[in-house]
């Protein structure tokens, strides 16, 4: 953290406003913003504890609300409007920044699932989840087809040091060749096994990893028509994966899942 602790004072230090996405972080982590002091932090109370869905937080600094001029309103977000007078004035601090009525019916449901974390302790979820991540990293890395290639490709670190439950991969046949990734998510979804394929929201760092420059990126979209479909995006970039499988662990993950993912690797061996 002591990283990421020089990257917030740095940019603030230019005139940056930070947004720090701990989304995938805070469900296995204790996040001190007694220590790190960004501008705004997003987390889904989702990915903490599974329900309700929809339902996530944006904190900040009331300084850092101060800074943001909202060019519209909804109801619940103001304490006057005039049309004649074409001026409105917004409510204070984070209620100018809802968009209607909250989802009062869910929310109820986070009180429950922090209770829960608390009760079970994010440091005994941090541990459980290292060792369950460190295991099943080794594991992946281990399957080999026949004529030795790795079956899979794991992007960022291949131990545990500065990662988190996440591990993305792509599969490789005795070739070298990718593996689709669509084929695998089907075949996992077969077994009941829950996986995601794709560039997972962010097309920049897909690209990166999967070796596409810019200029195959734009070769791509003045050969197509104006509306690219997945598919036709797939066909041109041809030989070169369009995405990476995730597995993800958390709080209710077991050895058995992990093993469960194991077995279905093997499948893929030739």
């Amino acid at each position: 953290m002591q990283h990421d602790l020089g990257f917030i004072e740095a940019a603030q230090s230019r005139g940056w406003d930070v947004l720090l996405d701990a989304a995938a972080f805070v469900p296995t982590n204790r996040l001190a913003l007694s220590r790190l002091h960004p501008d705004f932090v997003v987390l889904s109370f989702y990915k903490m504890f599974g329900y309700p869905t929809g339902v996530g937080a944006l904190v900040a600094t009331r300084k850092a609300l101060g800074r943001l001029r909202r060019p519209w309103f909804s109801g619940g977000t103001i304490t006057v409007a005039s049309v004649g007078a074409d001026r409105h004035h917004l409510a204070a601090d984070a209620a100018a920044f809802e968009d209607g009525t909250v989802n009062f019916a869910n929310l109820p449901a986070v009180d429950f699932g922090l209770d829960f974390l608390d009760d079970v302790g994010i440091d005994a979820i941090h541990r459980r989840v290292g060792v369950l991540t460190g295991w099943l990293a080794d594991a992946l890395l281990s399957l080999r087809h026949a004529n030795g290639r790795p079956l899979l490709t794991i992007y960022g670190p291949s131990d545990t040091e500065r990662r988190g439950g996440t591990i993305a991969v792509n599969f490789r046949d005795p070739d070298g060749q990718f593996i689709d990734h669509q084929l695998i998510e089907a075949r996992a979804g077969a077994l009941r096994i829950s996986i995601r394929s794709g560039c997972f929201c962010n097309p920049g760092a897909g690209e990166l990893a999967m070796g596409i420059s810019p200029d195959e990126m734009r070769s791509c979209f003045v050969r197509l028509s104006d509306r690219i479909t997945y598919d036709e995006f797939r066909r041109c970039i041809d030989t070169k994966s369009t995405g990476a499988v995730r597995v993800s662990l958390g709080l209710a993950s077991t050895l058995g899942d992990a093993r469960s993912f194991v077995e279905f690797s093997r499948s893929f061996l030739a």
